[in-house]
């Protein structure tokens, strides 16, 4: 899940202490001490360690630690919430010695606002998965676009086609329709989260054979699909940049690309092969960190698959032909 930014939180605390405030304030103006030394001292100690000081605590701790289980977030959250209200407890005290709270008051104080604030910190952070995940869908289908009309690719595809005219107008024909195919999915699922694997085969197939018309015999795809794997869903234009990197970074001919989707249980397991130079050994030490700030064609793919559930993806070279290996593994989620 992304990280809330310091300015974010400063927003949100900000509103809670205003939020605080004023109902602390009409409190006292309805008891006539709204402007008591001693009543605005109470009340910006209780912004301070009521709201401040555990949630900012809380967050940085989560971060910290690294947790990612919702239990024991909650727990910490709540752990800190009542160490603030607990320090609170005694400040109060210090300022109005009659007012005394013993630890089963601040326990049962404690749980509805560490409940309430957490379940608001979760959505929000949800509400930024959400986000952010439409943004790198978006970018994605816009570097593909890209792709799709970038003048060097439009001129291979074109002189493709003319080559084809005179002597084969039936093939340049069907690769016409080919790259318009390309061109239409691209548009068509601008607003759409997931797609059938047997819909990305398609167009996948479709993009393919416009490779294969420019490249002849130094390129050759395997492809094997489990049948019961065609009605997963998968985010749209997944693996065709995995495999189009395979193509641009090859260095030896015939380019050799393999493609297999199986299922695995409850999961959907995507290899990709390639016959290329691997990836280096800075990035299998690393893996994907070493990719999601670099220019690679797998960075955006990368942090797609990274806001998934239940979903990751592993690099590495083949022993045998030192070829780069993909291995994803995807919730298996049918229609």
């Amino acid at each position: 899940m992304p990280e809330i930014t310091k300015k974010e939180l400063f927003i949100a605390l900000l509103g809670l202490s205003f939020i605080s405030a004023t109902i602390t304030f009409l409190d006292w103006w309805q008891r006539g001490q709204a402007g008591v030394n001693e009543a605005l001292l109470a009340g910006a100690v209780a912004i301070v360690f009521l709201f401040w000081i555990p949630i900012s605590s809380a967050i940085f701790a989560i971060k910290r630690l690294g947790i990612n289980n919702i239990f024991y977030e909650l727990l910490l959250w709540f752990g800190c919430f009542y160490i603030g209200y607990r320090i609170w407890g005694f400040a109060l005290s210090g300022i109005y010695p009659a007012v005394e709270f013993d630890w089963i008051d601040i326990f049962f104080m404690a749980i509805p606002w560490a409940i309430g604030t957490y379940i608001l910190y979760r959505a929000y952070r949800a509400y930024k998965d959400l986000q952010t995940e439409r943004l790198l869908r978006q970018h994605a289908e816009l570097n593909q676009l890209k792709h799709a009309l970038h003048p060097h690719f439009l001129f291979n595809s074109l002189n493709t086609l003319t080559a084809f005219i005179t002597s084969n107008p039936k093939k340049a024909e069907l690769l016409t329709h080919d790259l318009a195919s390309v061109l239409r999915h691209i548009l068509d699922t601008n607003n759409v989260d997931t797609i059938s694997l047997k819909h990305e085969l398609m167009i996948l197939q479709k993009w393919l054979n416009i490779e294969r018309a420019r490249l002849g015999d130094d390129l050759k795809i395997d492809i094997d699909i489990d049948e019961a794997t065609l009605d997963v869903q998968i985010p749209p234009f997944l693996l065709q940049p995995i495999l189009e990197n395979s193509i641009k970074h090859a260095t030896r001919f015939p380019i050799e690309l393999t493609l297999e989707c199986k299922a695995r249980g409850s999961a959907l397991q995507v290899i990709i092969r390639d016959n290329g130079p691997g990836f280096p050994d800075t990035v299998l030490a690393t893996q994907t960190d070493n990719l999601k700030h670099s220019g690679l064609g797998l960075s955006t793919t990368i942090r797609r698959i990274g806001l998934m559930r239940h979903a990751n993806i592993q690099l590495s070279n083949d022993p045998e032909s030192k070829g780069a290996v993909v291995n994803i593994r995807l919730e298996s989620i049918h229609d």
